[in-house]
């Protein structure tokens, strides 16, 4: 067991680390900078077994997986320079129980000094009152997970700094380390489960034109009020240059024969066509969940380089991209989950004979007590009185993204149908999208290579 003074001691190594750099402690700290700076070489490959490794070795230098999160390289990267400083010339291999669980004094000691390094009190502090955890109690597992995206730290980690610093006590530490970061995330996102290990930004109407820095890879979940009911939906530049190529038909005169189709209407194969062939075709139309497709934004990346075929990843970065992975709408009145959309439809419809959703109890009609007869059993039909009709619901897109750089996604919120609806709102997020930190790492080694070799050709050229 660790003694105080080796933990005040640890504590103390990362605090004066910190001070020594002139590191400001109120804003995410930079760890691969404080790597550079200590003069240690770092090596990013698929380690399978482990997270990381500090190697005593000439200089000394530290290696890292590529096959976890940024959130996580970070935080394992930490420690390991606290076995570097703490655990003077000895090598040290740390899989995952090793970085989040630890059992020896030195692991625990190494996991205390990367949490102060990391995670400082005065930038813990001040992400605890942007998220507004003022008591334990405001400690919820998505306020927590906020935290610690925003400090750029895992949401493990985050939670046992939060309780090193007293800011939550042992018991609500254990209940949210009970819960699962996946789960926390899905929940954030209205329902939506993001692929992998990836940070996710949620954002709605009070985003409006603000600016959102991520990684390549996180997730940005729009939450957008649309109210179906009148037509209007959210729409891209693409949306709604499709919709010019629709056309107003007249209308019928009395007695009139059917119109025909206009072109924007004419059926583009035969209709009894199989029913699985038309499922791809509808999900692709906008609004539809399921659709695949990449949101037109406007990128401030540079033009295409000469070299960009030789390192494309590390030297020449791509152009950002948000692509769309998911789009879906809640109603406003009723979370129905998919599988019980037909029998709420049914419900609504008058049938009696269908098992209504939890979400859909609080609108069924209940017999009358006071009527001969009457039963004070709840009837099984919906009180159409109750239900509230053309409620605002929620649109959620949910967008990876990838590339480098600068970009901005727009949409318009109109008529999904008529050409000639005009804009009724519109909607700006700016997204700024950075590499992971391998890449980020490999061209800050080409620069430094690229720098010396032009060194070494003006040299040359002067001594000549």
């Amino acid at each position: 067991m660790a003694t105080t003074a080796q933990r005040r001691h640890a504590l103390q190594a990362a605090g004066g680390l910190l001070d020594e750099l002139g590191i400001n402690q109120e804003d995410p700290v930079d760890v691969f900078d404080i790597i550079d700076q200590l003069g240690l070489w770092l090596v990013f490959n698929p380690l399978n077994s482990l997270l990381g490794a500090v190697v005593p070795k000439g200089n000394g230098g530290i290696m890292l997986t590529t096959q976890r999160g940024p959130s996580i390289q970070r935080y394992t990267a930490a420690h390991e320079v606290g076995h570097w400083l703490l655990d003077v010339n000895e090598p040290a291999f740390d899989a995952e129980t090793d970085i989040f669980h630890p059992s020896e004094d030195r692991e625990r000691l190494a996991q205390l000094f990367a949490g102060q390094l990391l995670m400082p009190p005065p930038l813990v502090f001040a992400a605890c009152a942007r998220h507004g955890i003022a008591s334990p109690r405001d400690a919820s597992g998505a306020a927590v997970y906020l935290v610690a995206r925003d400090m750029g730290a895992s949401y493990e980690a985050a939670v046992r700094q939060l309780s090193n610093l007293d800011i939550i006590e042992a018991s609500r530490r254990d209940y949210l380390l009970s819960l699962t970061p996946a789960q926390i995330k899905t929940d954030l996102c209205y329902g939506h489960r993001p692929r992998g290990a990836v940070d996710v930004w949620p954002v709605g109407m009070d985003s409006d034109r603000t600016n959102v820095q991520i990684t390549a890879g996180d997730e940005v979940c729009l939450a957008l009020p649309e109210n179906r009911s009148t037509g209007h939906r959210w729409l891209t530049a693409a949306d709604l240059q499709a919709r010019t190529e629709r056309r107003r038909s007249p209308a019928p005169g009395l007695f009139a024969p059917p119109l025909s189709p206009t072109t924007a209407q004419q059926p583009r194969g035969p209709a009894n066509g199989n029913s699985a062939g038309r499922r791809p075709a509808l999900e692709r139309l906008p609004g539809n969940a399921g659709a695949q497709r990449t949101l037109p934004t406007r990128s401030t990346a540079t033009g295409d380089s000469p070299d960009a075929a030789l390192e494309t990843d590390a030297w020449q970065p791509r152009a950002p991209e948000l692509r769309e992975v998911d789009d879906r709408f809640r109603a406003g009145w009723a979370g129905v989950a998919p599988s019980e959309v037909r029998a709420a439809r049914r419900a609504i419809a008058g049938r009696t004979d269908v098992t209504l959703p939890e979400s859909l109890q609080k609108y069924r009609a209940r017999s009358d007590p006071d009527e001969p007869g009457e039963s004070q059993e709840p009837a099984s039909q919906l009180d159409t009185a109750t239900i509230p009709v053309a409620a605002t619901g929620r649109r959620l897109i949910a967008l990876r993204s990838d590339g480098e750089g600068m970009t901005t996604v727009e949409l318009y919120y109109t008529s999904a149908f008529d050409p000639d609806s005009p804009v009724a709102a519109g909607y700006q997020l700016n997204v700024a999208v950075s590499p992971p930190p391998q890449v980020a790492y490999r061209r800050r080694l080409l620069a430094i290579a690229t720098d010396d070799t032009r060194e070494d050709r003006n040299d040359g050229g002067g001594s000549s």
